[in-house]
């Protein structure tokens, strides 16, 4: 991906109304460990950065993380026509939360934002 959004092939997408979670790695297994020593058994938690973002919203911050060119915009018609499948997946809204997480592990997650965790991992991984 992130090759791509150098190449400005990773495009935008116009009204993008979508709500996807991320969760920066680091961030994941310190609450894994959090939940293995405070939760409670059978308990539920989601593990998701503070505030989910929509695909565009990555493609963008991926591309400023990465030092790429702004992304171009696309209509939402053509990956439903182009990549039905694929423009399913990035249109999700999965409106998680991490309030549980936070009020019964005590965790909070040291990444944020996906900006903030893109940050701190880009100039390692590229």
């Amino acid at each position: 991906m992130i090759a791509m959004a150098r190449r400005r092939m990773l495009p935008r997408i116009t009204h993008d109304h979508s709500l996807l979670p991320c969760i920066h790695v680091d961030d994941a297994a310190s609450a894994t460990v959090a939940a293995l020593d405070h939760g409670q058994p059978g308990a539920v938690y989601d593990i998701v950065d503070d505030r989910a973002v929509s695909f565009s919203d990555i493609v963008a911050a991926l591309a400023k993380a990465s030092g790429a060119p702004h992304p171009f915009a696309i209509p939402a018609w053509i990956p439903r026509l182009v990549m039905p499948y694929m423009a399913r997946m990035i249109g999700l809204r999965l409106p998680l939360s991490n309030a549980t997480a936070k009020a019964e592990l005590g965790w909070r997650p040291v990444y944020p934002t996906i900006a903030e965790g893109l940050a701190q991992t880009l100039p390692r991984a590229a």
